[in-house]
């Protein structure tokens, strides 16, 4: 993930901040296409927490500039020591701690590869930024649903995971597709497993001959955690 985003500190935070810093704890303002689960997957946040942490009910209900916390109420403020101009130029980091645990925690949800390809990067080696692995793939080769669950995110609106879809398995667990070409299907639909969920996008939209791939990753309670643990 290539998530990188310039940290603007005002005085008084805007809604064209998207996400900024109040009283030293992180804010977001929605902005298009966002829905709770985007905006928890770009913070390795758990969207029930973030729902619960801002009173929302149905997180299908989300207004552009409605500001969201992404700590919990009464978290104490992060301490901003570092001049306005270094502030400005740092990268945004997550409101949550991001490492695997050590002992992964049993799933109880089927995994199966989305596709077959080899490994390009492993979690978190080569590549931590990613928070996944990326595999190798033909251009436009089937991306599929790694278990059954609805989407909760289709879209581009995600900056540095290209065409995404991000499939809810259970209250606990969703897997994210990321760097897609095209994408198959819509918020609210229920897949199956091993459904065509998207198309495998280029490596290098400059260069299609170096093939595809595919980010994939598991998440549970928000966190992103090792797929090679979960995965036959």
């Amino acid at each position: 993930m290539f998530l990188v985003v310039m940290l603007v500190l005002s005085g008084c935070a805007t809604p064209t901040d998207y996400r900024s810093w109040e009283r030293g704890n992180p804010v977001y303002y929605v902005k298009g296409g966002d829905t709770l689960y985007s905006i928890a997957v770009a913070n390795d946040l758990d969207w029930q927490r973030l729902a619960r942490w801002n009173g929302i009910a149905d997180p299908r209900h989300l207004k552009i500039g409605q500001r969201l916390r992404l700590s919990p109420p009464g978290a104490a403020g992060a301490s901003h020591s570092t001049s306005r101009s270094a502030e400005a130029s740092a990268p945004i980091k997550s409101a949550s701690r991001s490492s695997a645990p050590a002992t992964p925690a049993a799933s109880p949800v089927a995994w199966k590869w989305p596709l077959r390809g080899k490994i390009l990067h492993r979690f978190p080696e080569g590549a931590p930024a990613q928070k996944g692995m990326i595999i190798a793939a033909k251009i436009d080769a089937s991306v599929q649903a790694a278990a059954p669950g609805r989407v909760v995110y289709s879209g581009d609106g995600l900056p540095g995971y290209g065409n995404l879809v991000i499939v809810k398995h259970n209250a606990d667990w969703l897997s994210a597709y990321a760097y897609n070409k095209s994408l198959l299907v819509d918020e609210g639909d229920q897949v199956t497993r091993g459904q065509s969920i998207a198309r495998v996008g280029p490596r290098d939209h400059r260069q299609p001959d170096r093939g595809g791939h595919l980010l994939f990753q598991i998440r549970r309670q928000g966190q992103p955690v090792d797929p090679e643990r979960y995965l036959p």
